[in-house]
């Protein structure tokens, strides 16, 4: 079998560590830009190193994307992480100054209650000596105008100085008595104005303070809503957070397992590529017999030819004045040569020397792949004898038609249109294309020999 090596140009570096030079990046770089073109390359890859290397190249271009992505979202925890220990911080701060005045407001209560307390009892004082001025005023009552003179007439009526004495005493001490309550409930009367008026400026303060306890409740209730705010955004940002990670490890394991899955594959290629080198090897023997094949055929046609012109000469040396010739047609070939074997020719892959950017391996691609998709009809470059027309192996289904010193290969086809021994005209559908032997994608894989030697297809074409 015949080893085809087409440059697979998709991305594919990291693979293994021998890819990942400059040179294999910037080859991977020019890929990019002409995908088409890179996934028909495939062609000549097994389909394991075909999907392995798709699978790396998916898992690579998204892994920037994710990565950005697990960067933004780990900022965007840290900054919500942030304000969310702000945010704790300030309710702390405002639950402290809530208790604070809450305690200042107690604080001030108790003082009015100790007020009110104070008040109550200066009321009694007072409702106290109004029932000693009530006696006051009967007595007063009682005595009426004379009262003063039967106090006189009293002390009057003691038998002696000292009784006197005693009376008028007594008539004092109830006298002063009077005047003593009557100064008392005065005091009592202004000490209770002035507790009320304390009262008043106790309970404007706890006003104040009430209010200040409401705006700090208020603040922390704010304080804690937007804590919790703060938390819910860092909670979110947590889960995108963990979410891109799991992208991003997703992502790195699909590359592990592509890049396992292409060593594997590579081994599967190596063993295919050997397999066309058999192939080829024995392609080639079998030109060089139809090529010897030829050449005796042509050599034993220009011996015949010489003799029976040498015949020719000797009848006509009677008559030297009969200049007679012979001619003969063509094989109806067009005047530039070769066509091309598809209608509308399109260079997938072309013939040369490259490094296949999976493999690494440097061989030649013995031909030029052209687009063709399943079905297409595959048409001869040029009037020839079909030599065979079988399975080949890695070429699948092929047909190789001998024409004058040149042998052209058409292989992966799908179907044959013609049969071995069989002849055919230049442009004459011989197959149609498809994906049969070592191919991933319909495509025409075609090949020229030359006198025997493997040539550049395009230089011929036209």
């Amino acid at each position: 079998m015949t080893i085809l090596i087409v440059t697979v140009g998709i991305l594919c570096t990291g693979l293994n560590q021998a890819w990942a030079t400059s040179d294999a990046e910037e080859r991977l770089k020019d890929a990019q830009n002409s995908l088409a073109r890179a996934q028909d390359e495939l062609a000549h890859s097994t389909q394991a190193l075909a999907d392995a290397t798709r699978d790396y190249q998916a898992a690579t271009a998204q892994l920037p994307a994710a990565e950005a992505g697990l960067a933004t979202a780990q900022q965007t925890l840290a900054v919500a992480e942030q304000e969310l220990e702000v945010a704790r911080g300030e309710v702390v701060a405002a639950r402290a100054a809530d208790q604070a005045a809450a305690e200042r407001l107690a604080e001030a209560e108790q003082k009015v209650a100790d007020q009110l307390v104070k008040i109550d009892e200066v009321s009694g004082r007072i409702d106290d000596k109004r029932a000693s001025i009530s006696q006051v005023a009967v007595q007063a009552y009682t005595r009426g105008a004379g009262g003063d003179l039967a106090t006189i007439a009293s002390m009057m009526q003691a038998s002696s100085l000292d009784e006197m004495a005693a009376r008028a005493a007594a008539s004092r001490s109830v006298i002063n008595a009077e005047s003593s309550i009557m100064d008392d409930l005065k005091d009592d009367r202004a000490a209770l104005s002035n507790e009320r008026v304390v009262l008043e400026e106790l309970e404007a303060e706890a006003e104040v303070l009430r209010q200040q306890a409401a705006e700090k409740l208020a603040l922390t209730e704010e304080r804690e809503r937007a804590a919790e705010a703060a938390r819910s955004a860092a909670q979110a940002a947590s889960d995108a957070a963990a979410a891109a990670k799991a992208q991003v490890d997703h992502l790195i394991a699909a590359q592990g397992t592509a890049m396992a899955a292409a060593d594997a594959a590579k081994d599967e290629d190596a063993a295919q590529a050997a397999a066309w080198e058999t192939e080829r090897d024995q392609i080639a023997a079998e030109i060089a017999e139809i090529e010897r094949r030829q050449r005796e055929e042509a050599e034993r046609e220009e011996a015949e030819q010489e003799q029976a012109e040498q015949d020719q000469a000797e009848q006509d040396q009677e008559d030297s004045d009969d200049d007679s010739g012979s001619g003969g047609g063509g094989d109806g070939e067009s005047s530039s040569g070769l066509q091309f074997p598809t209608a509308n020719p399109y260079v997938t892959s072309p013939y040369g020397m490259r490094t296949h950017p999976i493999t690494g391996v440097y061989k030649l691609h013995d031909g030029t792949d052209f687009r063709a998709y399943c079905g297409t009809p595959i048409r001869a470059v040029a009037s020839g004898t079909v030599e065979w027309a079988y399975y080949r192996g890695a070429y699948g289904n092929q047909v190789a038609v001998s024409h004058s010193g040149m042998v052209s290969t058409y292989s992966h086809l799908s179907r044959f249109a013609v049969s071995s021994g069989e002849r055919v005209s230049q442009g004459e559908v011989i197959g149609y294309s498809g994906t049969t032997g070592s191919s991933t994608a319909c495509h025409l894989h075609f090949m020229l020999y030359v006198h025997g030697e493997r040539v550049n297809p395009m230089s011929y074409l036209g």
